[in-house]
């Protein structure tokens, strides 16, 4: 007959070995937390200068907005794609960027190729990039082309933890 196993014994051996490793490899190095907004990164660039912050709930913004203008208005409508975008990209949304990006999936074929490989459909992938570019992994550059990018803070990141664009996903829209 197999005799109990201590459970003192067994998470005194558990307790030694991690002290041992922790001696062997020394203490974990401190990691800097990672900002979590594509308004935290800093994004560079010139559809990065301007930021919108709505303030309120969505319901008080949209009710306002309502009363003002009615709900079929151009206004409302705006105002319902400033909280799709704050939804997404937290409270400071980079208006200029999100609208050239929602550009690109209208103006370009990016979306039409991820929706055959990736059997989504075209919400499904605007939405998919909208929140790639909300965490820092996709740009849009200077020139309105949108670039796969490196956040800074990141092992991928360019030397001095600065942007890296890797590479270009389509280039600026002509229309």
């Amino acid at each position: 007959m197999a005799a109990k196993k201590d459970p003192a014994a067994r998470r005194a051996r558990e307790a030694a070995r991690r002290a041992a490793a922790a001696e062997r490899l020394g203490p974990r190095p401190i990691k800097t937390p990672r900002p979590r907004t594509l308004y935290s990164l800093n994004p560079p660039g010139l559809y990065y200068q301007e930021w919108d912050k709505p303030t309120g709930t969505d319901e008080e913004v949209m009710g306002k907005v309502i009363e003002a203008f009615g709900t079929e208005s151009g206004e409302a409508a705006t105002m319902r794609l400033l909280l799709e975008y704050r939804g997404i990209y937290g409270p400071h949304v980079p208006l200029a960027a999100a609208g050239h990006l929602d550009v690109i999936v209208q103006d370009t074929d990016l979306a039409g190729e991820l929706t055959k490989s990736m059997g989504s459909t075209p919400d499904d992938v605007r939405e998919s990039l909208h929140s790639l570019h909300a965490q820092g992994m996709l740009l849009v550059a200077d020139d309105g082309s949108l670039w796969m990018t490196i956040p800074p803070g990141t092992p991928y990141s360019a030397a001095g933890g600065q942007w890296a664009f890797v590479e270009q996903k389509v280039a600026a829209p002509t229309s």
